[in-house]
């Protein structure tokens, strides 16, 4: 008579908790990106491309370069916009349907699950080898502007952001790390 051993796959070791805990330990790092939007009131998407700086725990940078220069940093609750040679300061406390759209990407850098899941539910496909987390708004107010947020990777790193907005126009970033 033989017995029955369970050994755990790695399949059963990876859910949301494992995803956040890799991605906690990510350092600072950069990375080039590549995004494209889709609006409804234009013909053709709108392609974009420049820099990406993370600095844990709340320091995201992005600096497009290609159509032309932008700079855009967000650290804690404070954003900052240059474009055209003017600086605009945004407090995020004040805009918190913005909010809840910046806190799924930050939150997801820090893997923060409980900052991700006071504004979404999370669900996450795949394995660590290549993973799909989809955000999906629980707050009213983020659910105006977004109705999914899908993010994929692998291991500790994002390769894709795609924000598919409630007025049906979208964007796709595809990031890779600057070696």
């Amino acid at each position: 008579m033989s017995a029955l051993v369970f050994v755990p796959s790695a399949w059963a070791q990876w859910n949301v908790d494992a995803l956040m805990q890799r991605l906690a330990r990510h350092p600072t790092g950069e990375a080039r990106f590549t995004e494209t939007k889709k609006l409804s009131m234009l013909d053709a998407p709108v392609v974009s491309s420049g820099t990406l700086l993370y600095s844990p725990p709340d320091r995201l940078e992005k600096n497009t370069l290609k159509p032309k220069p932008e700079s855009l940093v967000l650290e804690r609750d404070r954003l900052t916009v240059v474009r055209d040679g003017k600086k605009h300061e945004l407090r995020l406390k004040q805009y918190p349907e913005v909010m809840g759209i910046v806190e799924a990407i930050r939150g997801t850098l820090m893997g923060d699950q409980s900052l991700l899941r006071q504004y979404y539910a999370l669900q996450l496909s795949g394995s660590e080898a290549n993973w799909r987390l989809v955000l999906i708004p629980a707050d009213e107010r983020t659910q105006r502007w977004v109705t999914q947020i899908l993010i994929s990777g692998k291991q500790n790193q994002i390769s894709t952001i795609e924000t598919l907005q409630s007025d049906g126009d979208s964007s796709v970033m595809s990031i890779e790390p600057v070696k």
